[in-house]
């Protein structure tokens, strides 16, 4: 199967590298640096159903080469229909779930991604995933890697339009996860160093369900919605948020024995620190004070100079991810041009909370819904506080939250 995909992939790079030689060959005008004319194209899309139906397998390759015009020429709803019909041909004479497909729903989910379809990016996810799931071995890199995309996407879209209820999406991510972590153990053993993106990225998930489950209304149980709480909601509730308190921390403890295992002393450190960040989200300042010291002497010890420290201490930082990788001067929330967006002030407290929060910037000025959503985002968000030698110290910050899903 691994070999499947492979061939599969050095087509599509083919034609890839086949279009800008289209560029030169169709286009006479100033602008054919960057247009491709997509006459020829559609004129052997034209040949070819006239000689053997609509339906025909070359059509595939056709109408997957003339996706890729429109995406070069920046036509993406163009693009996505082309992209479309060659999936719709290739699934009618390859099967609905062949690995042929993969590059194609990858064309297709990196357009609506960049349109902002969030609804239509996470059927392709689900569908790309569907695919591995029926066609590769579980045991295989192709297959966790698939699992590993597929988690990491549903992990940090549940609060995104995606029309899949967000108690489903963390749902899952965490069952693909569980997979993984499941396969790679028996192969190669917990302390495997594929594991810790895959620990961390679970810790994620169960702080975000977590997160979901106490900030909204929903069904603990099924995700849905509530008319009302019994007594035996309410304990459903607090049972998974301690349930996803306990698998998160046991992924993040597991990511320091594997950094303590393998001798990284850096990567051990920075994952103390994403351990401190859990207890002090779940209200537990004494141990996250406690491993917020631990975390910036192992840092210290290893080398780190005062600048480097203050790269990953100096300024408070949402807690949006869990890494062993280093932090650089430039790792900072951008704007985007195309995107509605909110920069707001505050302070963060010792226990990670924003408080004395003042909106600086607003994009559009006149739209009050995403001043909402910024307030109402910060009052349940937490940071990890600026740390230093002594643990956690409060401190200013600043944040910019962007909402894709608003218009300009």
């Amino acid at each position: 199967m691994r070999r499947n995909l492979e061939i599969t992939s050095l087509l599509l790079l083919g034609l890839l590298v086949c279009l800008p030689w289209a560029v030169h060959s169709n286009n006479n005008s100033a602008n054919s640096a960057t247009n491709v004319d997509i006459t020829p194209f559609r004129h052997r899309i034209t040949t070819l159903e006239s000689k053997y139906g609509a339906l025909d397998h070359r059509l595939a390759e056709k109408f997957l080469s003339l996706g890729l015009a429109y995406r070069v020429n920046g036509e993406l709803y163009q693009a996505i229909s082309a992209l479309r019909q060659a999936l719709h041909i290739s699934r009618i004479n390859k099967g609905l779930h062949h690995l042929m497909h993969v590059p194609i729903v990858d064309l297709i989910l990196d357009s609506h991604t960049k349109l902002s379809d969030w609804a239509a990016v996470e059927r392709q996810h689900r569908y790309r995933y569907w695919i591995h799931r029926r066609e590769v071995d579980k045991n295989s890199d192709d297959f966790i890697d698939a699992a590993i995309e597929f988690a990491a996407w549903e992990t940090q879209a549940y609060d995104l339009d995606t029309g899949v209820p967000a108690f489903r999406q963390l749902r899952d991510a965490q069952a693909a996860l569980v997979t993984v972590e499941e396969t790679i153990s028996a192969k190669n053993g917990t302390a495997d160093p594929r594991m810790i993106r895959v620990l961390n990225l679970k810790a994620m998930a169960n702080l975000n369900l977590a997160t979901h489950v106490n900030n909204t209304e929903v069904d603990p149980v099924t995700g849905g919605p509530v008319s009302g709480e019994t007594i035996a909601d309410v304990i459903s509730r607090r049972n998974l948020i301690i349930e996803c308190f306990v698998n998160g921390k046991q992924a993040l403890e597991q990511v320091v024995n594997i950094s303590k295992l393998a001798d990284q002393p850096i990567q051990h450190g920075l994952a103390l620190a994403n351990l401190a960040d859990w207890e002090l989200v779940f209200d537990r300042p004494r141990y996250s004070t406690r491993n917020y010291r631990r975390a910036y002497e192992l840092l210290q010890s290893a080398g780190l100079s005062k600048e480097e420290l203050a790269v990953e201490f100096e300024k408070p930082r949402r807690m949006s991810r869990f890494t062993v990788q280093r932090r650089t001067p430039e790792e900072e929330e951008m704007s985007n041009s195309d995107a509605a967006y909110v920069t707001a002030s505050f302070k963060v407290t010792l226990t990670g909370h924003a408080r004395n929060v003042k909106v600086v910037e607003v994009k559009p000025v006149n739209n009050s819904r995403i001043v909402r959503r910024t307030r109402a985002a910060l009052r349940v968000a937490r940071f990890r506080p600026r740390i230093n030698d002594q643990g956690p110290v409060e401190a200013p910050s600043t944040i910019r939250y962007i909402f894709p899903d608003e218009t300009i």
